[in-house]
């Protein structure tokens, strides 16, 4: 979703002209600021419920001679200039058995599970509105990683990785910052054995960031507001059942007094660290195929290679309903896009999101 450019007519009163100079001048600075990794915990953006309709022009900034909307990239919801300035921070992170209960995924803007080894999964936590101290355990990279963070043009934190999947990694357009680019962000923890006890500084990893990162486009096709997202017209439904292995299997289920997606891991409800309840606005499910990515894991298991792209079949979930849709990704560094009958666009309620990259060998069952 990109911006309207407007430019501004000559004749700008003597009175706005000072307003769009200090807002400008505003904007350099927290730009500025946040390139420099002096921004620490910003204040969270408030959920739906809490936060009015912003009308268009209320999500707009003068910059310059253009007009641009201030909506985050990756929950489609109005946001501070300084927080729209900081890179997306994407890391992966750890969900063995082990590795639960995580650290700063609650945070998490946008996360993506996909199907690593053993039958376990892994999740690629996008940051940028909220900023948590700490996130972890932090865990290897694999193929497809390239694809999901090169959209954000923004920061990829991770353990490390076989050699040709750094490769295949290092050339997505996204600053690295593996133990060996950021060392002094990364620490272990005492209460975890290895390798489950890898942390990451997240403001330590923003320090190393270099100034210059892109602008990312919308990580997903939101619509302005629920009421206009493609989900208002949906089935009603209540569970969503996903099956990755025999042994992954998380349940998504719906509480209507909370207006969010609650997660589980099988019958167990998720929470991270803090106790917080692993909580959604969106699910979107991708099914989607895997290969054999031609090697083995330390202990002789084969790696499985998660395809994301081309198109397949995708069931967008928000406020209780599900449609069904196409998914379309054309490319590495582009976007996802949604279609529904007739190759009409599907557009996806702004909020936070889980994008489930279910196997078409696993399944995906609907209450």
């Amino acid at each position: 979703m990109s911006s309207a450019t407007i430019r501004r007519s000559p004749r700008t009163t003597r009175t706005t002209q000072p307003v769009v100079k200090a807002v400008a001048a505003a904007l350099l600075l927290a730009m500025t600021l946040s390139a420099c990794g002096t921004q620490d915990s910003p204040e969270p953006v408030p959920p739906p419920e809490a936060a009015p309709e912003a009308s268009p022009a209320a999500q707009r900034v003068v910059v310059g001679r253009a007009l641009k909307v201030r909506t985050s990239p990756l929950t489609g919801r109005p946001s501070r200039p300084g927080i729209l300035a900081r890179p997306v921070l994407t890391v992966k992170i750890e969900n063995s058995v082990d590795a639960r209960p995580q650290t700063g995924l609650e945070a998490a803007d946008l996360v993506v599970e996909e199907l690593v080894e053993g039958g376990i999964t892994r999740f690629a936590a996008m940051f940028q509105s909220r900023m948590p101290r700490s996130v972890g355990p932090v865990r290897s990279v694999r193929n497809i990683d390239a694809s999901l963070a090169g959209p954000t043009h923004g920061l990829l934190a991770y353990s490390g990785g076989a050699g040709h999947v750094l490769r295949i990694v290092g050339d997505a357009p996204v600053q690295q910052l593996s133990p060996g680019q950021a060392g002094n962000a990364y620490y272990r923890s005492s209460r975890r054995r290895a390798p489950h006890n890898l942390y990451a500084n997240t403001r330590k990893l923003y320090a190393h960031a270099h100034r210059r990162h892109r602008t990312p486009v919308a990580y997903l096709p939101f619509a302005p507001n629920a009421a206009r997202a493609s989900t208002a017209s949906g089935k009603r439904v209540r569970v969503l059942r996903l099956r990755f292995s025999a042994g992954e299997h998380p349940t998504w289920t719906y509480d209507r007094a909370r207006h969010r997606w609650m997660r589980s891991e099988g019958s167990r409800p998720a929470r991270t660290a803090s106790g917080a309840r692993l909580v959604a606005d969106n699910v979107i499910v991708l099914r989607i195929r895997t290969k054999d990515a031609g090697y083995k894991d330390p202990a002789g298991n084969f790696v499985p290679e998660t395809v994301l792209k081309g198109s397949g079949p995708a069931i967008l979930a928000t406020g209780g309903r599900v449609v069904h849709a196409t998914w379309h990704k054309l490319g590495r560094d582009r976007v996802l896009r949604f279609t529904g009958p007739g190759g009409r666009p599907r557009k996806v309620a702004p909020g936070r999101t889980w994008l489930e990259l279910v196997p078409v060998k696993g399944s995906v069952s609907i209450h």
